[in-house]
Formats: structure tokens, C-alpha cells, sequence
């Protein structure tokens, strides 16, 4: 085997090492109805309005007892960093949009199903939901957040360094065996 295939090889499986979970996404309408149970899995994405924003809930891990979600609120205010929480049993969360006080939407975990990969968590409106809610976040004070692209600037060059001495030490071999006489 010659180094061009081997090079080849390398190349056509790189891609297989990347991968990203993409799970279903459920659309909610709590004007329709007061409470959604849902039986999730791992990356599913649960998605609502209020207030003239979309909100999306992402189940990120499932545990014995407890489930991690991301909650990603206000989402077109742009990109930024998404509130992480853990539901356990017999405890909720309850999400105020509008810092009034009173709470909106709670949502609780009913059970996990570690052998079927499976979180049911029920999503409830509250009494101080109001279906004709406008949101105006410019009274709010919060400065919209910016990406931050460094970590993935480093995590680049830190993979080109790794396939530069990588191909480095190929060619080196290659050519440190062809002197000898010795070949692939």
C-alpha cells in the first residue's frame, strides 16, 4: 500500500468522525391547548411562542433520575448562550417571559425510560399566560450578546496542526523507506 492510498483512506474516513445528532422537533401551541406530555429523546427539540418571540427546549442529557435541558429563549434577539437546567422528579421549572413576577410555563419531569432512551416531561401553561402578549425586550437594559468565535478559531488550527504533522510524518516515513530500499 503506497502512501497516496493511505492518504486516500485517511482522507475518505475523516468525515465519518464528525457527527451531530439531529432530533425531532415539536411545534406547541398553548393557545390550542393548557399542557403538552411529550416523550422525548436525546436532541429533540420542543418549540413555542410567547409574546411575539419563539422559544425552543432542547433535551441535551437523560439520567437515572434527572434530564438535562438547554433552554434557548427570545430566539430572535440572535445567537447567545442558552440556559442549562436539570429536571428531576417531583421538582419543576417555571419560566417568567415577561419579569412580572408571575410564571407563565412550567414545565416538569414526569419519568425517564433509560432502556428506551426516553424523557417524558410534561410542558404546562400557567394561569398568567396571556395569549395576546407582546414582549418589547428594548425596556429590558440587556445588551445583545455577541458570538464568540475563539474557541472555534482555536479548535481549527488546532486540527490543521494535528493533519500538518500527521501528513509530516507520512512523507518522513515515505521517504526515510525509500532510502533504505524498503517500500510499502
Amino acid at each position: 500500500m503506497n502512501f497516496r492510498s493511505v492518504l486516500l483512506i485517511v482522507l475518505l474516513l475523516l468525515p465519518l468522525v464528525v457527527q451531530a445528532d439531529s432530533g425531532r422537533t415539536f411545534e406547541l401551541d398553548f393557545n390550542i391547548s393548557n399542557q403538552y406530555s411529550l416523550l422525548l429523546q436525546k436532541s429533540d427539540r420542543v418549540l413555542f411562542e410567547y409574546g411575539g418571540y419563539n422559544h425552543t427546549i432542547i433535551l441535551d442529557e437523560i439520567k437515572n433520575q434527572t434530564s438535562e435541558i438547554d433552554i434557548f429563549l427570545f430566539l430572535e434577539k440572535g445567537l447567545h448562550t442558552p440556559d442549562y437546567q436539570f429536571l428531576g422528579s417531583g421538582y419543576d421549572i417555571r419560566l417568567d417571559f415577561d419579569k412580572d413576577g408571575k410564571k407563565e410555563l412550567k414545565i416538569r419531569l414526569l419519568e425517564n425510560d433509560l432502556a428506551r432512551g426516553t424523557s417524558n416531561i410534561l410542558f404546562e401553561r400557567l394561569d398568567a399566560w396571556d395569549k395576546n402578549a407582546v414582549l418589547d425586550l428594548s425596556k429590558w437594559g440587556v445588551p445583545n450578546e455577541k458570538p464568540r468565535r475563539a474557541n472555534s478559531l482555536y479548535v481549527s488550527i488546532g486540527v490543521a496542526l494535528v493533519l500538518l504533522l500527521f501528513i509530516s510524518l507520512m512523507l518522513w516515513f515515505y521517504t526515510s523507506k525509500k532510502k533504505d530500499g524498503t517500500y510499502f
